[in-house]
């Protein structure tokens, strides 16, 4: 028959449900579902078995947020250009250069920089505005002026420990 849908019927899996779960909580707590509405949707979602009865669920809440990336240099050196979104790094005893020198555009981006007796190096647009909310701890923290150019945002958190942690312009 015309309009009937011959698309196999796709069940998901408990990670699947978890994971919209996840950000149903994300939703409620960033007060765009009501407490209500986030129990109402729980409730379908854990009740879904297949993709087409949990695309509901989440249909008004955009798309989710991709995981972090991770750079970790234990003893050693790495050297990585990464996407923009959220970048975790961890330096011990060694070093990560992170270049962030193609953004553009209106984009944030956080790294979240935690290091002992390590270094953390990271090459920014000349155009970035770069904001340092972190800390040192017998370490030191070298980041570039302010920049009044509507360009990318390089939000920088964590922790430096007998680190150095520095902002290059590219």
């Amino acid at each position: 028959m015309a309009g009937e849908d011959t698309r196999p019927v796709v069940r998901i899996s408990d990670q699947e449900r978890e994971a919209a779960v996840a950000r149903l909580n994300t939703a409620v707590a960033d007060g765009r579902l009501t407490w209500p509405e986030h129990n109402d949707r729980l409730a379908k979602a854990y009740a879904a078995r297949t993709a087409a009865e949990l695309a509901p669920v989440l249909a008004d809440l955009g798309r989710p947020v991709a995981p972090a990336q991770r750079v970790v240099a234990v003893g050693s050196k790495i050297q990585r250009a990464m996407e923009p979104g959220r970048v975790e790094v961890k330096a011990v005893f060694g070093a990560v250069i992170l270049d962030l020198s193609g953004l553009s555009g209106d984009i944030e981006v956080e790294v979240v920089a935690n290091a002992f007796c390590g270094k953390v190096i990271i090459t920014v647009p000349g155009d970035a505005t770069v904001l340092d909310e972190g800390s040192a701890v017998l370490g030191k923290r070298a980041l570039p002026g302010a920049t009044a150019a509507p360009g990318p945002r390089v939000r920088i958190t964590g922790r430096s420990t007998l680190s150095k942690l520095a902002v290059l312009r590219g």
